[in-house]
């Protein structure tokens, strides 16, 4: 079993129909490479740009499904949605139901994201 099965066997019923509302938001930038890292979902372009990470795989959010940005603390939070909670760079957006997704505001958030990770990393 590879780390994908396991990190999908891992996931609750709600969990699941979270994480494939968010990856089919993330397949707008197929630029993003999509990889395992810390037992969840990661996806890089140039560095690592942002996460899944379900309640289900331990030491994650304590209920429901993170989508997390690396480099949160740079976004542009114009809808007052990321969390900060006691991180200094990472900042996510906690999800319990697959309708609690509005896609147009993560896509613009997503492109915000890219546009960080290309302008600190670009040669």
């Amino acid at each position: 079993m590879d780390k994908f099965d396991t990190f999908y066997k891992s996931l609750t019923k709600t969990e699941l129909q979270i994480v494939s509302k968010l990856k089919e938001v993330v397949s707008n930038f197929p630029s993003l490479n999509e990889k395992i890292s810390y037992s969840v979902l990661y996806y890089f372009k140039n560095s690592r740009i942002c996460f899944i990470w379900p309640a289900s795989i331990k030491p994650g959010p304590k209920t429901g499904v993170q989508f997390g940005f690396c480099n949160g603390y740079l976004i542009n939070d114009k809808h007052s949605i990321l969390e900060k909670e006691n991180r200094k760079q990472v900042y996510c957006i906690t999800y319990h139901h697959p309708n609690e997704i509005n896609k147009s505001i993560l896509i613009e958030y997503l492109e915000n994201a890219i546009a960080i990770d290309e302008s600190l990393y670009s040669p």
